[in-house]
């Protein structure tokens, strides 16, 4: 490599990390000018929806049938998660009681 080679190269380097730091400048006020944006629009949503469905505190039968059910749904889980886990446990016990010692030769036939 000659001289001229070597000043292309570190021009490019310096390219490189001007860029590199004005993208990441530039890219950070991009991003907050588009946070600032999209809460904005989301807070124009939220006042668009809470006047069309009206008070947010009312319960309607089908939404209070709909968490019992789900209620109802999470018990049934949590009595079947701990049979099973009963069951885990008895097998895990009676494979303990039938397992060889560690320093048993296997039989050959």
């Amino acid at each position: 490599m000659n001289g001229l080679e070597l000043i292309s190269l570190a021009g490019y380097a310096l390219a490189l990390a001007g860029g590199f730091a004005l993208g990441t400048l530039f890219g950070q006020k991009l991003v907050a000018d588009v946070s600032a944006g999209l809460r904005a629009l989301e807070l124009r949503v939220v006042a668009i929806e809470s006047a069309f469905s009206g008070s947010s505190t009312q319960t309607t039968a089908a939404s209070t049938a709909a968490t019992a059910a789900h209620s109802q749904a999470i018990e049934h889980h949590a009595a079947a998660t701990e049979k099973l886990a009963a069951a885990v446990a008895g097998q895990s016990a009676a494979a303990a009681t039938s397992a060889k010692p560690a320093n048993s030769t296997p039989t050959q036939k």
